[in-house]
């Protein structure tokens, strides 16, 4: 594993104890994410794959099936493939905005993927 890589994994092992890591393409899981009211579940396992920098982070993968007041969410493909872990799998179009993934040096010193993913909060925030 790249030392960028082990690092990413303990600032988010810190943050998330029980995170499942997958070593074959980065992947990384977090069970029992929080919903906001307007999802048909409180909680949903999220995953998402760390690129070494400077390339940002993509793409929001959820458990199959989320729906925000019964509606398919906008830039949500379902079901998603190639997601290593186990059950059926869906996909959020979403990456930092412009000029919002800096990261530095080290990861704690600039943007990382506790920011990412604490940010997931943004993206089911907007609901549809």
């Amino acid at each position: 594993m790249q030392p960028r890589i082990e690092e990413e994994i303990q600032l988010l092992r810190a943050r998330y104890p029980l995170l499942e890591y997958h070593s074959e393409g980065n992947w990384v899981r977090i069970k029992d994410y929080k919903l906001p009211p307007g999802w048909n579940r409180s909680t949903v396992d999220v995953a998402f794959q760390i690129v070494p920098p400077p390339a940002a982070p993509y793409g929001i993968y959820a458990a199959s099936g989320l729906l925000f007041n019964s509606q398919k969410p906008n830039n949500y493909s379902d079901p998603a493939n190639n997601v290593p872990f186990p059950g059926q799998w869906a996909v959020f179009s979403w990456a930092p905005g412009d000029g919002e993934w800096c990261p530095a040096q080290t990861a704690a010193a600039g943007s990382n993927y506790v920011m990412w993913v604490v940010g997931f909060r943004e993206r089911f925030g907007e609901g549809l």
